[in-house]
């Protein structure tokens, strides 16, 4: 009898680890970032981060807000704020901006997208400790990398889960950047202590390109949206994505001079699902949520398929 129950017991075991190791994984859940200054799209059914607030500060606090001429149903508001802001401003007359912003609209929860540094943090923690209370409604925060690599040093953000912006991980004004939007190799340097990091990540991931304007090697000026088929017989591609301007003329809208480099950076598909392989294998403390920068390039790639890994 004993022999029958053990033999069983192993069948059970077997059938149990064998429902489990087929198991499937919850299904990606695929968000996009609206960063435009205005707002007025209809028949929106994905869900979307809308920045309503943009603060900055030079001499003074400068608040910038969206126009938002219709707001979806299912979107989460979020506030971008500089650091020099979090620096300079003390975080009452911040969270004010934010709550007066605020009180108009329709909402869940709150996202505040801050780079925050050392000299910054304790201000920008007490913002947000501030915020998490007066709203009552679940609060994110953005993240870098370096700020989980370094994370006893940089501290986690009193909030309820992080949003990873796996982008703009290299500087962008150093002319051997080879591209500062995704370089898979450059965040490879920073995957670590994931597993002691304590916030529940999202991750957010980039879809736009841009070139970035160079003058004696010093960075000038940043153009949005650009395609490589845009440097035309008025440039010459000296190097992999750098491209010299040979005749002085109108660029997208604005003059640039002969001699001045263009570097252009994009992303392609595939790396894109390199660095959401390298995510999912780095944190099982995630949310199975991808929120695209931004809307306005939905279309760029065929995303459910991208993140199925049928690319």
């Amino acid at each position: 009898m004993k022999k029958i129950l053990i033999i069983l017991s192993a069948i059970f075991l077997i059938s149990s680890f064998s429902l489990i190791s087929t198991k499937k994984p919850e299904p990606l859940f695929i968000s996009f970032y609206s960063w435009e200054n205005s707002f007025d799209k209809k028949d929106i059914n994905e869900k979307l981060y809308i920045k309503v607030l943009d603060i900055a500060y030079s001499t003074k606090l400068e608040i910038v807000t969206t126009n938002l001429k219709t707001t979806p149903k299912d979107f989460v508001p979020v506030i971008y704020i500089t650091n020099e802001t979090m620096k300079n401003v003390d975080y009452s007359l911040v969270s004010n901006a934010i709550l007066k912003t605020l009180k108009n609209l329709n909402f869940n929860e709150v996202q505040i997208d801050c780079d925050w540094s050392d000299s910054s943090q304790s201000n920008y923690f007490k913002l947000l400790e501030n915020l998490k209370t007066k709203l009552n409604k679940p609060l994110s925060a953005t993240i870098r990398l370096h700020q989980i690599k370094y994370y006893v040093k940089t501290g986690i953000p009193p909030v309820d889960y992080g949003v990873l912006m796996y982008y703009n991980m290299s500087d962008i004004t150093d002319i051997n950047t080879k591209n500062s939007i995704l370089d898979n190799d450059i965040a490879k340097k920073y995957h670590y202590n994931f597993d002691n990091y304590k916030l529940k990540l999202k991750l957010a991931l980039p879809l736009y390109s841009q070139a970035i304007q160079f003058r004696e090697n010093k960075a000038l000026s940043i153009f949005e949206g650009v395609e490589r088929s845009d440097f035309d017989s008025n440039f010459i591609e000296i190097s992999p994505n750098l491209y010299k301007v040979l005749n002085s003329t109108y660029f997208k809208g604005r003059y640039i001079y002969k001699d001045d480099i263009f570097r252009f950076e994009d992303v392609k598909k595939e790396d894109l699902k390199i660095a959401l392989d390298d995510f999912m294998n780095l944190t099982k403390n995630r949310f199975d949520e991808i929120i695209f920068y931004t809307l306005k390039y939905k279309n760029k790639f065929d995303l459910d398929n991208l993140i199925k890994g049928k690319i």
